[in-house]
């Protein structure tokens, strides 16, 4: 499916978005030999985060980090807010993370950094929370329901083949509309089954679970892995170095530059000849 797709609760002032990533998830993942606790985690958060990007109004970039001392040592996701499509990529380093690790065992009481960065004024805006607890679907929905001021509840699965999610969101109104419609509507939502969440279509997903409830559903919206190659880009950084720093690089690092790319998992090597053609002087005529 690789998309995400919106739809709403007419009677009741209740939103949702459901995500589903398979072929680009597994284009990502292949060849990263993550330990199946490892997947599962990213892949949570990535769904957490198309989920949470497709709502935003606003050309730029979203970056999830949750940063600890335990045996995760860096999670990032980011995406990129485009008008046709949301543009995703990240990575995980935990080698030693196990399917029967907590949410302790995994951050040790570390923390969760959320920034938007808003592509039209160039500012940032980023919120830090504590991950407390051992279910990373309640802390992502903890932040959610705290930043917005209204309860969210997030289901999401992730594994080798696939990451599906589902949010559910309590409008402003929805009380005035009915004031059991909230709780109706969790009742149903709890009946929600991992081959459900993994297996079914949006629409057959949303009748199984409301079929009784008015539910339109918009069009989605276009998921991708976007790892393009930056070597032109990078090459500008190294070149910032200077000459004199380039050469004490080349000199203890066997006559090259190496600069890795841990989030797309992609190497750049500069050479001696690169280098000098960095900084070679133009010929005048």
């Amino acid at each position: 499916m690789n998309n995400v797709t919106t739809f709403l609760f007419e009677d009741l002032d209740i939103r949702g978005r459901f995500v589903r990533l398979d072929t680009q998830w597994h284009d990502w993942i292949n060849n990263r030999h993550y330990t199946p606790a490892a997947t599962q985690l990213l892949g949570q958060c990535v769904a957490f985060l198309a989920l949470v990007g497709a709502d935003v109004k606003t050309l730029g970039k979203l970056t999830l980090q949750l940063r600890g001392t335990g045996k995760v040592k860096t999670l990032v996701v980011q995406c990129q807010i485009d008008e046709l499509d949301l543009k995703l990529r990240g990575m995980i380093d935990a080698p030693q993370l196990q399917t029967e690790d907590t949410l302790n065992d995994a951050f040790l009481g570390g923390d969760l950094a959320f920034t938007l960065h808003n592509t039209m004024t160039q500012t940032d805006y980023q919120s830090i929370v504590a991950i407390l607890g051992d279910d990373i679907e309640a802390v992502l929905a903890n932040y959610l329901s705290q930043s917005v001021q209204q309860p969210t509840r997030i289901w999401l699965r992730a594994d080798g083949k696939q990451v599906s999610g589902l949010i559910l969101e309590k409008m402003p109104n929805s009380d005035l509309k009915d004031s059991d419609g909230w709780q109706r509507v969790n009742h149903l939502a709890d009946t929600l089954t991992d081959a459900e969440l993994t297996q079914l279509s949006i629409h057959t997903l949303l009748h199984r679970l409301f079929h009784e409830e008015i539910v339109s559903i918009y069009q989605p919206l276009p998921l991708q892995h976007h790892c393009p190659d930056e070597r032109v880009r990078v090459a500008e950084v190294v070149k910032s170095l200077g000459k004199t720093e380039c050469d004490q690089m080349l000199a203890t690092q066997a006559g090259r530059i190496i600069i890795h790319n841990e989030i797309c998992d992609r190497s750049y090597v500069f050479t001696e000849k690169d280098i000098a053609q960095f900084f070679a002087q133009p010929i005048l005529h």
